[in-house]
């Protein structure tokens, strides 16, 4: 399959899901709702650097739809000069669901910390992948409270976690939209109950 295709056909499998990650810090309790839209995957896979094609500028809905109906292929993007920049973030990208469950690690993200970076978010998830770390950015909506996913990289030169406050994370769930299932991925708020031999 069209690598380009295969990310949005990922992509387009989480907009059916949201994730709840209950966060503590300092005897406080924080929570995150995070939730996909078609508008982020344009930035996320990084065709906003593609400055040579008009997609880089084009309506970012519009261009997730084309790409799912096989309008615009990796072979074409792929033309661009820029296109070295944002080629590493293609496998990685395919498995972001994955990812997205095997994370454990989220940071307090600071941006006066990396005053290099145009990065702005609120959070930063950090997952190991492939013997490397793979960043998801969270950002939050200025409409209500959800979160968004803003960035989506793998690590590179820069260790964008050097100076962030860690948070600990005590509680994950995902909950599909069309089936209503929750399915709990992370849980150290609820009590365990001993068994008879524990006691």
């Amino acid at each position: 399959m069209d690598k380009l295709l295969a990310c949005a056909n990922t992509y387009f499998r989480m907009m059916d899901f949201t994730y709840r990650i209950v966060l503590g810090r300092k005897g406080k309790l924080y929570e995150l709702h995070i939730s996909f839209e078609a508008i982020s995957f344009h930035h996320l896979i990084g065709l906003h650097k593609l400055h040579d094609l008009r997609i880089a500028r084009a309506n970012r809905e519009k261009i997730f739809h084309d790409i799912l109906e096989g309008n615009i292929s990796y072979d074409f993007i792929s033309k661009s000069r820029y296109f070295p920049q944002i080629k590493n973030r293609f496998l990685p990208f395919a498995d972001i669901e994955k990812i997205f469950d095997d994370n454990r690690l989220i940071f307090r993200y600071n941006t006066k910390i990396n005053r290099f970076s145009l990065i702005e978010a609120d959070y930063l998830m950090s997952t190991p992948y492939s013997g490397n770390d793979i960043y998801i950015f969270l950002a939050r909506r200025q409409d209500d409270d959800n979160y968004y996913c803003r960035s989506f990289f793998p690590k590179e030169q820069t260790d964008y976690t050097k100076g962030q406050a860690v948070w600990t994370m005590l509680h994950k769930e995902k909950h599909c939209l069309t089936t209503g299932k929750t399915i709990i991925q992370y849980d150290r708020l609820t009590p365990k109950i001993k068994t008879k031999k524990e006691n």
